[in-house]
C-alpha cells in the first residue's frame, strides 16, 4: 500500500520520457540543474529523483536498519523539497545537499521513535561499518590479506562519528568542508581532528 501523500512517477515520467532528456543534464552544473528545478521543470526534477534515490537509500541505510522508515524518509524529502521549491537555497553539490538533508530527517525520525516508545527498541543501522578491500582503490597494494583484516578490525573499533568521518572521505571522496556541512561540525578543524585520529588508528593497524 503506497503511503497517503507518497511522491510516485507516472509511467510517461518514470519510464516513457526520452533518454536523452534525462542525458542532457549530463553536462549541465549542479547549480543550474538545481535552479532550473527550482523555477519548475520537471524534467530536472525527474533527473535528480532517479539519479540520487539509489545511493540516497543505500547512504540512509548506514542510519536505519528499517528499510520502510529510510524509503518513507527519502519520498517524504523529495515530497519537501518539490512543494517548497521556489523557497530552496541554492547549491552546487545536489547530492551534498540531499545527504545533509536526509541524513538530519532519519536522525530525527529515529530519535522521535525511540521517545514514542521509550524503551530503545527502534535498532540503529550499520553506523558505517563498511570495510576495506583489495577492489578499493584507495588500499596500498603492499597490504596483504591479514593487515587488510586488521585494517578491517581497526575501523571497526572506532567511534561512530570517526567511522562516519572516514566513510565520507574514502568511500564519497568528499573534502573537508563537505564533511563538515553534512555532520554539522563547528569547525574544519574539528573534521580534520577525527580524521587525523582515526587514519592514526588505521595505520597502526597495519603495522
Amino acid at each position: 500500500m503506497v503511503k497517503k501523500g507518497y511522491l510516485r512517477l507516472n509511467d510517461d515520467q518514470h519510464d516513457g520520457i526520452k533518454q536523452d532528456v534525462y542525458s542532457s543534464f549530463d553536462t549541465i552544473p549542479d547549480l543550474e540543474i538545481w535552479r532550473q528545478f527550482k523555477t519548475g521543470n520537471e524534467s530536472a526534477f525527474i533527473h535528480i529523483y532517479k539519479t540520487y534515490f539509489k545511493s540516497l537509500y543505500n547512504f540512509g541505510l548506514q542510519f536505519s536498519k528499517d528499510t520502510h522508515l529510510v524509503e518513507d524518509s527519502i519520498q517524504d524529502l523529495f515530497i519537501d523539497i518539490r512543494r517548497t521549491r521556489k523557497k530552496l537555497s541554492d547549491t552546487t553539490s545536489i547530492k551534498l545537499y540531499l545527504y545533509k538533508a536526509i541524513r538530519r530527517k532519519i536522525l530525527r525520525s529515529i530519535k522521535s521513535s525511540r521517545k514514542r516508545l521509550w524503551d530503545g527498541s527502534i535498532e540503529e543501522g550499520n553506523n558505517f561499518h563498511f570495510t576495506f578491500s583489495y577492489e578499493h582503490h584507495l588500499i596500498s597494494q603492499q597490504l596483504n590479506e591479514e593487515k587488510i583484516e586488521r585494517l578491517n578490525r581497526a575501523l571497526q573499533t572506532l567511534p561512530k562519528r570517526q567511522r562516519e568521518v572516514i566513510y565520507y572521505f574514502f568511500y564519497e571522496q568528499m573534502g573537508y568542508l563537505e564533511i563538515k556541512e553534512i555532520m554539522d561540525f563547528a569547525n574544519i578543524k574539528s573534521v580534520r581532528n577525527k580524521a587525523y585520529i582515526a587514519l592514526k588508528t588505521l595505520r597502526k593497524s597495519c603495522e
